[in-house]
């Protein structure tokens, strides 16, 4: 896990754009490469790239992992999900991540900011990149989960999550729903989750379901909803596979898990 804050809401994205070249994450304590060149590198040049990256008077650039691209990422925007004013002139394109594959040794995650989603691929493809730096180190907590025996607070994040799955598979405004009446322990106020604040809980180096069992036991490698529509629309939504954690869209109608956030 990096140092910096997870990229757990209800915090909103929020940039500094005040240094030239660079974006600073007032969240997450991030500072990233603003403008990218139109340049399409393997993942071994990728993790060269930023390695070897001086940029705003700094030289210990990195290639980002998974969850810290995934943070991002806004979904209510497409080609690109980004925010615009502080990411300007952001290719539609897949971008690579440092973390690499839990199933296969020859691929790595990446994040497409096309609509917005991280899955795997080989690294020998070639895909645009973004650097990354830790501008606010903090203290990485001495554990990821504190378990209770029905709900879980990643001290990572600060959000509280349903330990136990939902009992069965609900369609997006039932999920919704259901969220809403939650109370676990005599703590209500429970909801569907953001797809950012889902893909939070997946285990990059775990196998189907890719989730930390031991805090989360019983999860099934299945589709799960989060709260997050596509591009503000009504038809379609946001969900995350835990059989193999990427991020995907689909209609509302249809039943997926839920776990729900406080």
């Amino acid at each position: 896990m990096p140092n910096a804050r997870l990229p757990g809401l209800p915090n909103p994205q929020s940039y500094d754009t005040a240094t030239p070249n660079v974006v600073v994450d007032r969240i997450t304590g991030l500072m990233w490469q603003r403008n990218i060149p139109n340049k399409f590198l393997t993942f071994q040049e990728a993790l060269r790239k930023c390695d070897g990256m001086s940029l705003g008077g700094f030289n210990d650039w990195r290639l980002p992992s998974r969850i810290e691209l995934v943070s991002l990422i806004d979904t209510t925007h497409i080609q690109p999900s980004i925010d615009g004013a502080a990411f300007p002139n952001t290719p539609i394109d897949w971008f690579w991540t440092s973390s690499r594959a839990a199933d296969d040794p020859n691929a790595a995650w990446y994040v497409y900011f096309y609509f917005g989603y991280p899955k795997t691929d080989q690294i020998g493809s070639q895909f645009s990149v973004r650097c990354v730096r830790e501008a606010r180190p903090m203290a990485s907590p001495p554990a990821r989960y504190e378990v209770h025996a029905k709900e879980i607070l990643d001290v990572a994040t600060g959000l509280h999550w349903q330990r136990a799955v939902g009992p069965k598979a609900l369609p997006f405004a039932a999920a919704a729903a259901y969220c809403g009446h939650l109370s676990l322990s005599g703590r209500p106020h429970w909801r569907v989750p953001t797809m950012g604040e889902l893909l939070t809980l997946i285990d990059e180096h775990a196998a189907s379901p890719m989730i930390d069992r031991s805090a989360f036991p019983g999860t099934p490698a299945e589709p799960f909803w989060s709260s997050s529509t596509f591009a503000n629309g009504k038809e379609l939504a946001w969900y995350v596979r835990f059989d193999h954690g990427s991020g995907l869209y689909g209609r509302v109608i249809e039943p997926f898990r839920v776990r729900c956030v406080r």
